[in-house]
């Protein structure tokens, strides 16, 4: 393997010397694309969703269940607890009475 010269990553302006123009694969993801590409993108999603296929299905599936976990889970409704006979709930505290 050999090595490759020095370049400055356009992301983070890090010098680096490996293979390709960005030092890292997250800086590689922030690219920049060009609306031509991002409409590319937009229509194979859309053919893969739309195709109705098993594959096309999970995707579905997935987006949804990602987007609906997003929510927070309700709260589970609180139980009383048990109160003796001779007691009583106010404010939160068991109050006993004397017999």
């Amino acid at each position: 393997m050999g090595e490759y010269r020095e370049k400055s990553c356009p992301i983070c302006h890090v010098k680096h010397k490996k293979r390709g123009l960005y030092c890292s694969r997250s800086c590689g993801n922030k690219k920049p694309h060009s609306e031509e590409t991002k409409q590319k993108i937009a229509n194979t999603q859309r053919a893969i969703l739309t195709n109705g296929s098993d594959e096309s299905e999970v995707r579905k599936y997935n987006y949804i269940s990602k987007r609906n976990n997003a929510d927070p889970e309700p709260v589970p409704p609180q139980v009383a607890p048990y109160i003796p006979d001779n007691s009583f709930l106010q404010d939160g505290d068991i109050w006993f009475e004397e017999k």
